[in-house]
């Protein structure tokens, strides 16, 4: 009995914690906001009053559920004050503490990427991309990351280290489709792939993966998310009508879907109308 008690008191405190650091955090956030859109009205109390309440979470109620969404909310507050120094040293304190997931230590690399990159500090930002790619693979930046260095050489204008970072990612791609075929990730990775092909200009191999993704992952989302590609590629790029027909039967004989088969049905008739 006294255990139950115990416990209900410690649950009951529990929540009054969560209930306080989300009140922090939601003031916050709210002055932060008014501070990013109008900052030459808010007065400069106002402004350090979202450090101190971050900061006061973290203090306060360490174990709350928002006390992990705090550093990075507040890294975030010290990249819009032009604070870098701050922001990185909390981003290095969110990769230091023990016990953060995979999906934290994603953002706070890519995060402190994204500050060096803002600083044009580029070397320092691919380190930290780097290390997220390797180590962080599973997670959604992860995952992102080979693609977004590519597209940042191609903004840059530097269209052969663009190239090069497109190769890399291919690459990067195919071995982690490899090592994970038959699953999530393994569909993902190919996806990706896809997108490395066409950075590249090589419709042809990005066809390809269409195709394979197409057979080696049937079901309804891939079907929704690949069949545009095949438009894309076989249609517009390569002017190769037949094969984006062959494709649309095959769809239209493994899904059970009779909207996506009436769709691929026109486009048929179309196709073979403009041969």
């Amino acid at each position: 009995l006294i255990l139950i008690v115990v416990g209900m008191a410690l649950s009951i405190l529990g929540r009054g914690d969560e209930y306080a650091a989300e009140k922090l955090f939601y003031r916050a956030m709210m002055t932060n906001k008014k501070s990013v859109i109008n900052p030459d009205v808010v007065p400069p109390k106002m402004v350090a009053s979202v450090e101190k309440n971050l900061k006061a979470i973290l203090e306060k109620y360490p174990e709350s559920k928002t006390a992990k969404a705090a550093p990075i909310a507040l890294a975030e507050f010290y990249v819009v004050n032009k604070k870098y120094d701050k922001a990185i040293s909390t981003l290095d304190a969110v990769i230091k503490a023990k016990g953060q997931d995979a999906s934290m230590l994603s953002k706070a690399y890519f995060f402190k990427g994204a500050i060096y990159e803002r600083q044009d500090r580029w070397d320092k930002a691919l380190e930290e991309y780097k290390i997220l790619r390797d180590e962080y693979t599973d997670t959604s930046l992860g995952l992102q990351v080979p693609l977004y260095i590519g597209q940042y050489y191609m903004k840059k204008g530097k269209e052969g280290e663009a190239d090069k970072a497109y190769r890399e990612a291919a690459v990067f791609y195919e071995k982690l489709e490899k090592d994970n075929e038959g699953k999530i990730l393994g569909y993902v990775a190919l996806s990706m792939l896809r997108e490395a092909f066409i950075n590249l200009g090589d419709y042809e191999r990005a066809g390809k993966i269409v195709e394979d993704t197409i057979s080696d992952y049937p079901s309804q989302v891939t079907f929704v998310q690949q069949l545009p590609y095949v438009e894309l590629i076989f249609v517009n790029k390569l002017k190769r009508p037949e094969k984006a027909i062959e494709i649309y039967k095959y769809v239209q004989e493994k899904t059970q879907d009779d909207k996506i088969k009436e769709i691929l049905e026109d486009k048929n008739s179309e196709l073979e109308a403009e041969k």
